[in-house]
């Protein structure tokens, strides 16, 4: 088929975008699809633009692909596209709504509130994580372990988007984070930052983490019950066809911290997605043609 694959644009995760495009570009080759990567920082998607193609594949990390406003176009344009719909992929990627959607389904989860200030960050307490409810792979998130933290230049920064912003404990734990793909989920990953260090930003992406498929140091038990969190967030959420789901585990209990969409996900050869696939007997090229293959049956079966 021939994929038109849409990058870059002028989030602040651009970098990480058109990285991911580019290897999705050679796996897609490698299985005989033909493919264009297109970067919406040049404006805005187009009948003119898609209609050659037979599969359209966002690759928008951050808001302008995780916000719903991409899948919004491409969904009046007609094209099939790999992804879910608007609604779906806004409140999965806006912290606030996942948040209050995880707790009315119970899942274990770290205390949180919604806080306007730094006065308001003193009255929820220490240790916590700031977050911007609408910030992507750990750029717009800081952990304050004191009331000294919040004069870091990173929490004025963050408080000073145009955004909601919400503060969560602080749970110390090991990092674990769920993949899944079709509605089955996949093996679970351990991540294990450099010392003294967490999966921010910097460490997701200088390969100084370790990233280990199935989660040697969690039980079984535990995995499982991760896995059947993830799945639940999943199918509640209608986030076909892939997502995945970030955990810390503490005290024997895997606590939800976020779900990422399919635009959330990062799909170089080397990311924690594809890597669970591979577990399962997907190579990354077989793993990406089923995702445009199931994209386009899927926009086949709803128009007959």
């Amino acid at each position: 088929m021939k994929v038109l694959v849409i990058t870059g644009g002028v989030t602040s995760e651009r970098r990480i975008s058109l990285m991911s495009a580019r290897e999705v570009k050679k796996g897609l080759e490698k299985t005989g699809h033909r493919v264009k990567l297109y970067d919406f920082k040049k404006g805005k998607i187009s009948k003119n633009l898609v209609k050659d193609f037979d599969v359209i594949f966002p690759l928008i990390h951050g808001k302008q692909g995780e916000d719903g406003s991409l899948y919004g176009s491409l969904i009046k344009l007609g094209k099939p596209f790999v992804g879910c719909s608007p609604q779906s992929t806004k409140k999965a990627f806006d912290k606030i709504l996942s948040n209050r959607i995880f707790d009315q389904d119970n899942f274990p989860r770290p205390r949180w509130k919604i806080v306007k200030n730094v006065r308001d960050i003193k009255k929820f307490g220490f240790p916590c994580v700031l977050k911007a409810a609408s910030g992507g792979s750990s750029k717009e998130i800081v952990i304050l372990h004191s009331e000294k933290d919040l004069k870091k230049a990173l929490v004025k920064r963050i408080l000073s988007l145009k955004d909601k912003f919400l503060v969560e404990q602080l749970i110390k734990g090991t990092e674990i984070t769920v993949p899944v793909l079709f509605n089955q989920a996949l093996p679970v990953i351990e991540i294990i930052p450099p010392e003294n260090g967490w999966f921010d930003y910097k460490n997701k992406y200088s390969g100084q983490s370790q990233e280990i498929v199935d989660a040697p140091s969690v039980d079984k038990r535990i995995k499982g019950y991760a896995q059947k969190i993830a799945l639940e967030i999943h199918r509640n959420l209608n986030l076909s066809p892939y997502s995945r789901t970030d955990f810390i585990v503490a005290d024997n209990t895997p606590f939800v911290l976020e779900v990422n969409p399919a635009c959330g996900v990062g799909l170089t050869s080397e990311s924690l997605f594809p890597k669970a696939a591979k577990a399962v007997g997907l190579t990354f090229p077989r793993l990406l043609d089923q995702i445009v293959k199931f994209a386009y049956a899927d926009k086949i079966s709803k128009t007959k």
